[in-house]
């Protein structure tokens, strides 16, 4: 008896499918922009140019984890970087929308790129989250869950237009400065911390720590009970210390670092 290969002949073999000229001609730039960071300043940078040349004005990247320490599943959020309205991110941290927000829920669901309109099984106050983010400027979102060890996800939420959320080729390179993102944000934190950054004042821990948090200057002050003006200046010395000319910069820097709570 004669047994037929499954596999087809030579001439019967299907040609790959062609790359789309768009891709191929854009992937390269945007991923090696993020691969020539030196530092954690000029990987968000170049992170924040990426996603702008894609069509997304706002962007987050944060860890998102399940805390188990209660009955209630709450979700724990850790700011790496982020460009939202301000106006929204104060609106989102009165409401404590971190665990009520369907986008951080799809995130333990999905391995791949998710739209935030295509979320299914919405409740009223995840409806709300949304209904009220599309209020506030943020049109449309895509977001690319980078699964960790430990169960944590590195999420990176992209917001814009609909026709950048929708665009097939755009979700594929998201994609792909996600990835990269989290491969160079592991490499440039394992580097031994600048020996200055020891040398942080209590302070300046403290500004930092809500500069991290999205408080502003004036709202630092009335937390701490000193002038925003006494604020700026903590901040500005943190900055020199730090060697950073970005507040986020130094803030996200300490964070990573250890040296300031998330």
């Amino acid at each position: 008896m004669k047994y037929l290969s499954s596999r087809r002949s030579n001439g019967g073999l299907r040609k790959p499918a062609p790359v789309p000229d768009r891709l191929q001609a854009r992937a390269p730039a945007l991923v090696m922009r993020l691969a020539y960071a030196a530092d954690i300043a000029s990987l968000v940078d170049s992170f924040s140019n990426a996603a702008h040349a894609l069509g997304f004005p706002y962007y987050v990247i944060s860890r998102v984890a399940r805390s188990r320490s209660t009955c209630l599943q709450r979700t724990a959020l850790e700011m790496v970087c982020a460009h939202y309205p301000d106006e929204w991110v104060r609106h989102y941290q009165r409401r404590d929308y971190a665990s009520t927000d369907p986008v951080h829920r799809a995130a333990f669901t999905h391995s791949a790129p998710y739209r935030w309109h295509d979320i299914v099984g919405l409740s009223k106050a995840e409806r709300r989250v949304l209904d009220e983010a599309q209020e506030a400027g943020l049109a449309g979102g895509l977001s690319i869950p980078v699964h960790q060890p430990g169960g944590s996800v590195l999420l990176v939420n992209l917001s814009g237009p609909l026709h950048s959320v929708n665009d097939a080729i755009n979700s594929r390179l998201a994609y792909l400065i996600s990835t990269q993102f989290h491969f160079e944000l592991y490499r440039l934190t394992r580097t031994p911390p600048r020996r200055a950054s020891h040398f942080l004042t209590l302070r300046q821990r403290e500004c930092l720590t809500w500069v991290a948090r999205g408080k502003s200057s004036a709202e630092i002050g009335l937390i701490l009970g000193i002038s925003r003006y006494t604020v700026d200046y903590h901040i500005e010395e943190a900055m020199k210390a730090l060697n950073f000319n970005s507040r986020t910069a130094a803030a996200v820097n300490a964070t990573v670092q250890g040296l300031v709570d998330p």
